[in-house]
């Protein structure tokens, strides 16, 4: 099993989970902040798939670049989302094992690559609670959890 497999299946699941609690937001809420500097539902969403996207080609060897990441719809966002980590999982399956332990560079430092490989899943998980929580604070106290 590759190394990153755990990291991977949780890849698979998270983008999809994401897209899913997006239909939970009213639509005329999708773009409401609690307060001015905070981010809506859509940002949210919008921000977590491209900083996944943005780091595939890292895992292939690339330097990293900033993805736009600008909300176009939250049908675009969906779909990114939902395409998005199983093109994620498959890059870090392709990561040959010994190159984990390679230090990359990255705005937020010199890490190496099998970490920085877990932080855009780590990310989109973030978010996720993110979105969550702006569903309790519009009323939907229900947990939507993606299991199939």
């Amino acid at each position: 099993m590759h190394p990153m497999e755990g990291v991977a299946r949780l890849a698979e699941w998270a983008g999809p989970d994401l897209a899913y609690n997006l239909d939970f937001i009213p639509e005329d809420r999708l773009n409401w902040k609690p307060s001015p500097d905070s981010k809506s539902a859509l940002e949210c969403a919008a921000e977590a798939a491209f900083f996944m996207k943005s780091m595939i080609p890292v895992l292939a060897g690339a330097e990293w670049t900033r993805a736009d990441h600008a909300p176009p719809t939250k049908q675009a966002i969906q779909e990114t989302l939902r395409t998005v980590g199983k093109e994620y999982a498959d890059a870090l399956r392709a990561v040959p094992s010994e190159r984990l332990g390679e230090v990359v560079s990255m705005p937020f430092g010199e890490l190496p690559l099998g970490q920085v490989a877990a932080f855009p899943v780590i990310d989109v998980i973030h978010h996720r609670g993110q979105v969550c929580y702006l569903q309790s604070m519009l009323g939907d106290t229900e947990n939507h959890f993606l299991t199939g």
